[in-house]
């Protein structure tokens, strides 16, 4: 177990926001995610997990508490079972999975979180969620090491039924066999739609958004005329008005006075009321 003091956060989300942490603990394995838990109770402090920190937006005030990062990148394939670590990037075991002809993430090979997060948050793209193929879930509930079945989880859209303050360690997929050209083809399809799509390679996190049913939430936005609407660094994607990107020196708070603004003015002019998608970490 590593343990760092007054570590800055917005090197740790893909939207570059985020202030300094009292501690900062890597859990390297199993043992470490128990201990790091030990670690914050020792100190009476709350702690969070933290995943790719590709669907995240952090308070860039000091947080007063534990950040855990779990570091298991373990990946093991016997047949069509994959486990791998809560930190195995997410587009690398689609990758993997492709040369092994294994098929059944191939729609998530664009999404730049870690698997761990993915599970948490079940995560999906273009009509396939993680959820779907995932056998177990290994956790530390805070007590005990806990192997849950897809049958004991609640599963939905945009979540999992995995509670806060739950330390992912491992996950193991049941996937199928598949022809190498079709799943590199799927993957490529996918890449290609996305970069056309989305605003790729800019400093931004996942949807902001959950789709209301029915509809998407990046239309009711685009509809509001608020695509290109600007707080200070913080910017709704022309590209993809579900994507705030973070032009420079956006704050939390830029960007937060952004969403709080869509949502009043998709309320106001469409009755809708868009929650969340990405997670908002205030501290205490």
């Amino acid at each position: 177990m590593v343990i760092k003091e007054k570590v800055k956060l917005s090197g740790y989300t893909t939207i570059g926001i985020g202030g300094t942490v009292s501690y900062f603990v890597e859990a390297k394995d199993t043992e470490d995610a128990e201990n790091a838990i030990k670690f914050s109770a020792a100190l009476n402090l709350p702690y969070f997990v933290l995943g790719g920190g590709s669907n995240l937006l952090i308070n860039d005030a000091h947080l007063e508490m534990v950040i855990i990062k779990p570091k298991i990148k373990d990946i093991s394939i016997q047949g069509t079972k994959v486990e791998a670590g809560a930190a195995v990037k997410l587009p690398k075991l689609v990758q993997l999975l492709a040369k092994q002809e294994l098929s059944g993430l191939e729609e998530l090979a664009e999404i730049p979180g870690e698997v761990g997060g993915a599970v948490v948050m079940n995560a999906g793209a273009y009509g396939r969620e993680i959820g779907e193929v995932i056998e177990t879930v290994e956790i530390y509930d805070g007590e005990k090491f806990i192997k849950l079945k897809r049958d004991e989880l609640a599963f939905s859209y945009r979540s999992s039924g995995i509670k806060p303050g739950w330390i992912i360690t491992k996950v193991t997929f049941n996937l199928k066999r598949g022809n190498i050209f079709r799943i590199t083809k799927l993957i490529a399809d996918i890449k290609r739609k996305r970069r056309q799509s989305q605003p790729v390679g800019e400093k931004t996190f996942g949807s902001v958004f959950k789709n209301p049913e029915g509809t998407s939430a990046g239309l009711l936005i685009e509809k509001a005329g608020l695509k290109g609407f600007r707080i200070n660094g913080a910017e709704i994607s022309r590209k993809h008005a579900n994507f705030i990107i973070n032009r420079g020196g956006a704050t939390f708070k830029d960007v937060v006075a952004l969403m709080e603004l869509v949502q009043n003015r998709v309320k106001e002019q469409f009755g809708i009321y868009l929650q969340p998608e990405v997670m908002i970490l205030k501290g205490v």
